[in-house]
């Protein structure tokens, strides 16, 4: 059975890697290496350090390419954005981000996330207006 102590150190061998391979990518997509890191820590994290870890990590992901043009309405980095919003409080805050640096608005599924959030503050005719915008 791994101790604490040998299971935290994997935790920061694993972010250590993952931060050399961002750091370090050289290719065309300088979002993918994050999208890796994404995909290795849902694998390898136990559920509680996830939920610790994941978070913030979505969110250096989301700031690092929130002025990128390139990536506005790429489907990977919408669901980032989308994914962060599981562990806000605010949710608005970041759909109001999105909205304002144009991140996802020509994808009907940043239109169906608005539209959840309004249906969750019962806001029924708003979340009509984003189903209807996003179709």
């Amino acid at each position: 059975m791994e101790t604490k102590k040998s299971i935290t150190n994997k935790n920061n061998d694993l972010f250590s890697s993952l931060i050399s391979d961002i750091k370090s990518y050289t290719g065309n997509d300088p979002l993918l290496p994050w999208l890796r890191g994404i995909k290795k820590l849902k694998e390898c994290l136990l559920p509680d350090a996830l939920k610790q870890k994941l978070p913030r990590f979505l969110q250096k992901c989301t700031q690092s390419f929130e002025s990128d043009r390139r990536y506005r309405n790429d489907l990977r980095y919408l669901r980032v954005w989308l994914q962060l919003m599981d562990y806000v409080n605010d949710p608005r805050a970041l759909l109001t981000t999105m909205e304002t640096n144009r991140i996802g608005t020509k994808r009907s599924l940043f239109y169906q996330a608005y539209a959840l959030y309004y249906e969750k503050m019962k806001k029924f005719e708003e979340a009509e207006n984003m189903y209807r915008f996003g179709a």
